[in-house]
């Protein structure tokens, strides 16, 4: 690893701004809402810049200049799948979700399909959302570990603990605030200055395309069944993913994190093109490299100059610590509200005060306050007792891959059906939901069993599974329920016209 001092110290310096920002993010942490979604006041460039950087993490970027090193331009379907999932989001369901006061998906789920489907629904999203934080803390450890050459346990410690560390203290505003540093270095590091400078090493563009393959320059290289699988894993879960929810949840308004999500998908698309032209570029100058999966680092480290390279390789590391962070938060949040408030009714007086009775708190000498500060030191422990969880997995699991395959088998295979018809639909049965969730995560179970993890046919068949079961569940139980997202329409308008006047 041929790093100089300089960089060294651009690596040291961007771990301690990032410590010292999230730690200052507690000021604005006072209470349940600040700690899990931001107070719900977030605006468009703080909206924007950490969606982008939530959804572009370590795997987004290490794995896509592998695939540019493999493929070329047939590379940039991981990245495009994310963004297209950005994009779908932000068009089908930030409206409607906007309009709800909700804190996790399973809070949506419970509302169309009742109390037993949102069991099913919290143990399939906890299960995701805790799989993928996992898989970002090793990849935090494999990054560090490359660049500085520590052990692999003790960079998954340090990186990890850094991350759990800030996310413990200051929630979802620590996370925001560490986010926008990591979204500036990110884009900066990576989507401007690494391609620029893998190419001048390469010679320029020309150089690049003649000394390729011509199929290397096709977005079709990586054949349909591999593009397809990367379209499958990633875009419905991200449409339906609790991380993303909950950041859309953060915006101040329905605009906001309508055009953010959609932006944070067309910058994904760029980031796409960005990252597989660093390994198209080192395939050039490095064609018989031993595993392809380095290809990122010696790109970095190899073509980069002094200073610049210390920059690229902490952009690599914000990227792991975005999403990270934003799916610890995401975990803790569903084991505290979906879990603990639900499930635990002599803990509900920790829930937050509603509007009504607010001011009556207020009067009775300060008790809303106190009981604030309750709601974010329980929220708190959640964070402290999910990240210890994670770290602890983290060190024992080593197939990082299967762990992204699994997460996204039982979100996309097992959630999607039932809560996507949720939103289409304005009337539906109850029950629909709650056998399309149980009957699809027992298919998707034996799929993993019977045809590993690496293949994509689990998410079809669990969602062939839930479609079939949510159609005959429909047509037998003849009971309706009006979609919640009527309601929550008909009080936004209701709240508009009052304002109005």
């Amino acid at each position: 690893m041929a790093l100089s001092p300089i960089d060294y110290a651009i690596i040291a310096v961007y771990f301690i701004v990032i410590v010292a920002i999230g730690f200052i993010a507690l000021r604005f942490t006072k209470t349940k809402e600040d700690y899990l979604v931001a107070g719900r006041r977030l605006s468009f460039p703080l909206f924007f810049g950490c969606m982008a950087a939530l959804a572009l993490g370590g795997g987004s970027t290490v794995g896509s200049a592998e695939l540019g090193y493999r493929y070329g331009f047939g590379g940039v379907w991981l990245n495009v799948s994310i963004g297209c999932g950005l994009i779908l989001a932000g068009l089908l369901i930030t409206s409607k979700l906007s309009k709800l006061r909700a804190l996790s998906v399973n809070e949506v789920v419970e509302g169309s399909y009742g109390p037993t489907a949102r069991l099913f629904s919290t143990v399939l999203t906890l299960v995701y959302t805790v799989t993928l934080s996992v898989v970002q803390v090793i990849a935090i450890g494999t990054i560090i570990n490359g660049v500085l050459g520590l052990d692999v346990t003790l960079s998954m410690i340090a990186g990890g603990g850094i991350v759990i560390a800030y996310t413990f203290a200051g929630g979802m505003w620590s996370v925001t605030m560490t986010d926008i540093v990591q979204f500036v270095v990110k884009t900066v590091g990576i989507l401007i200055l690494a391609p620029i400078f893998c190419l001048s090493a390469v010679g320029g563009w020309d150089a690049l395309t003649s000394q390729l393959p011509a199929d290397f320059l096709s977005v079709g290289n990586m054949g349909f069944d591999q593009s397809f699988a990367y379209v499958l894993l990633y875009v419905p879960g991200l449409i339906i993913g609790q991380d993303i929810w909950q950041r859309i949840f953060t915006a101040k308004s329905e605009r906001v994190s309508k055009v953010g999500t959609i932006c944070a998908g067309v910058y994904s698309i760029a980031y796409a093109f960005a990252t597989v032209v660093i390994g198209m570029s080192v395939a050039v100058l490095m064609p018989a490299m031993a595993d392809p999966q380095n290809a990122f680092v010696v790109g970095v480290t190899t073509f980069l100059p002094v200073g610049v390279r210390g920059l690229v390789l902490a952009a690599a590391m914000a990227a792991t610590m975005s999403v990270s962070s934003g799916t610890i938060l995401a975990a803790s949040t569903i084991a505290y509200n979906d879990l603990y408030c639900r499930f635990a009714p002599s803990r509900r007086s920790l829930r937050a005060p509603s509007t009504e009775t607010q001011g009556a708190d207020e009067d009775a000498g300060g008790t809303s306050q106190r009981r604030g500060l309750s709601e974010v030191a329980v929220t708190r422990l959640f964070a402290a007792l999910i990240g210890v969880v994670v770290m602890v997995c983290a060190l024992a699991i080593n197939d990082v891959l299967v762990g992204i395959d699994i997460s996204y088998g039982y979100l996309s295979g097992c959630v999607f059906v039932p809560l996507v018809a949720s939103f289409a639909l304005k009337r539906f049965s109850p029950k629909a939901g709650l056998y399309a969730l149980g009957l699809s995560a027992v298919t998707v179970t034996a799929a993993f069993v019977l045809l590993g993890t690496a293949s994509s046919l689990p998410i079809l068949i669990g969602m062939a599974t839930g479609l079939a079961a949510y159609v005959t569940a429909s047509l037998i139980d003849k009971t309706r329920t009006d979609s919640q997202f009527i309601d929550a329409a008909a009080a936004a308008l209701k709240d508009r016209e009052n304002g109005g006047q």
